[in-house]
């Protein structure tokens, strides 16, 4: 009974020794180096590679990108007059098993959502201690989607990268002339309704664990919606439901309202498509949403022209036999072109 005992104490011993050695071993890779001046500055610079597909209903997207990350380590210098180079490579499983012995930054993208689908690293250690580090990051991230300008609408897509262990008084990131230069879009992506149009940074401050200030340095791409691929699937059936109106002022229908309340109906069915295929853009003021009510009640006004002009109340009808005729010539041309030229100025105000 006493062996069994003595047994199970060591057995025990064992395992909280290797635990306790365990520990501390990981722990030291997040640990600065006492050598490292504080705070260390890294050097960022960021590269959008692909966007497979924007869920912009949602504010979500699936996206490729390069992170590029430099920093000093004067730990790590090395003779590189003996070692027969000025730089040693590592990527792949060499990389990854570097990286789990060096001091890093250890980037978190704040708005990734969940863990990423693939990232794959290199590593470059060069003899007078600058480190090196790109990862290419395949995953899904969540942006704030804004569809109030829909279908002439640009989503800012920001990718927030935060020191995970280190507060602002240990790591700072960084972003130069020449970080800027290295940082690029890609024009070739897999989605073919949205194009990248801008990429700017922004440098900000948090609080984070023990109320210690944090940096976050967010990257932050334009992406404009290519509207004129929405031509046939909203603007041809939002003007031909509108044409009614030219049959009705220029006088090729016999029954006026009967079309009109068709046209109507024509119209809010469109409105009720648009808002399930593009959920939103009809709850807000879109320029589609603004435009479509603005088509009630220019059909509206064109029924009640029409019955002004073919009634025989119509003022000064019996001193002026032909004002009505005059009236509706005119009538007709400039009801369509007030209801086009608001529609441009709408379209006009979205795209500045």
């Amino acid at each position: 009974m006493m062996r069994r005992f003595v047994r199970t104490l060591l057995a025990a011993l064992v395992l909280l020794a290797g635990v306790g050695v365990a520990l501390p071993a990981a722990a030291t890779v997040h640990r600065l180096p006492d050598d490292l001046k504080r705070p260390v500055r890294v050097h960022v610079s960021f590269r959008l590679l692909n966007i497979m597909k924007v869920q912009e209903t949602v504010g979500e997207l699936s996206a490729v990108i390069e992170l590029r990350q430099t920093w000093a380590d004067p730990s790590l210098k090395f003779d590189g007059v003996k070692a027969g180079r000025q730089r040693l490579d590592f990527a792949g499983d060499d990389a990854k098993a570097k990286l789990s012995e060096i001091w890093t930054p250890a980037l978190l993208i704040e708005n990734q959502i969940g863990n990423a689908q693939s990232v794959t690293s290199s590593i470059s250690i060069y003899a007078d201690g600058r480190i090196q580090l790109i990862q290419q990051v395949e995953g899904n991230f969540r942006f704030a989607k804004d569809v109030s300008a829909f279908p002439f609408d640009t989503q800012r897509i920001p990718f927030a990268l935060v020191p995970q262990y280190h507060p602002a008084d240990e790591a700072l990131l960084v972003v130069d002339d020449g970080d800027r230069a290295l940082s690029t879009l890609s024009h070739e992506l897999t989605v073919t309704d949205w194009t990248p149009k801008t990429l700017s940074f922004r440098a900000e401050s948090f609080y984070g664990w023990n109320a210690r200030p944090f940096a976050r340095l967010s990257a932050e791409v334009d992406l404009s919606r290519n509207w004129p691929r929405y031509v046939l699937r909203i603007f041809v059936p939002f003007l031909a439901v509108l044409s009614v109106s030219m049959f009705i002022l220029w006088g090729a229908v016999k029954e006026p309202p009967n079309i009109t309340y068709s046209a109507l109906l024509a119209l809010s069915a469109l409105g009720f498509t648009f808002e399930s295929s593009f959920p939103g853009s009809m709850s807000s003021s879109s320029p589609i949403a603004l435009m479509i009510s603005i088509g009630y009640f220019y059909l509206i006004v064109t029924l009640l022209v029409d019955l002004l002009m073919n009634s025989q109340s119509f003022p000064l009808r019996q001193v002026f036999p032909h004002l009505a005729i005059e009236t509706r010539r005119v009538v007709r041309h400039l009801l369509p072109a007030l209801f086009l030229i608001i529609c441009g100025c709408v379209i006009l105000r979205s795209l500045g």
